[in-house]
């Protein structure tokens, strides 16, 4: 399996045909999605770092949705 936030059209659609017996499974996340989920460990271990050096920061994890690939599901 190959999980990333990178794969374009050609060399994806070349990975596929080159597979043998379906495999790499290839999964592609956006960035906004394979990111967010860590930054506020990402951002309390920073700080926590910081804090024992000596270093008085506020370290705050914006929640902006920046992801240009949004799905919005309807009834119908």
């Amino acid at each position: 399996m190959y999980l990333t936030a990178d794969l374009r059209h050609h060399p994806a659609s070349e990975a596929r045909e080159a597979a043998v017996n379906d495999r790499p499974y290839l999964i592609d996340v956006s960035h906004f999605a394979s990111e967010w989920l860590w930054l506020p460990a990402a951002a309390e271990a920073l700080g926590n770092v910081l804090s024992d050096q000596g270093h008085d920061v506020e370290i705050r994890v914006s929640s902006t949705n920046s992801d240009p690939w949004d799905f919005i599901l309807t009834p119908g």
